[in-house]
């Protein structure tokens, strides 16, 4: 059965695959769906550093690569600030 997550899961999820580089390749996804719309907020507040996200044109995918990406000091304070958070749910 499929779980909704929280914005905040998904953006946890998506820092902590970053921080320990399981992205080896880009993908093209949904541009309606969580996961472009968590990716592309958190390149747009600076928690990703060389994170690929094109913006959709009209079309039902859009691409995404994060396999260059790294966190920035400010990704690594989100990612440790969720991890403490999620500890104490």
């Amino acid at each position: 059965m499929a779980h909704n997550v929280s914005h905040d899961e998904e953006l946890l999820g998506i820092l902590r695959d970053v921080a320990t580089h399981r992205f080896n390749q880009g993908r093209q996804i949904n541009p309606n769906s969580m996961l472009y719309r968590t990716v592309r907020d958190a390149n747009e507040s600076g928690y990703l550093e060389k994170a690929v996200v094109d913006e959709p044109c009209n079309q039902q995918l859009t691409l995404v690569n994060l396999s260059s990406a790294t966190l920035t000091k400010s990704g690594e304070a989100k990612l440790a600030a969720l991890t403490s958070q999620a500890t104490k749910s």
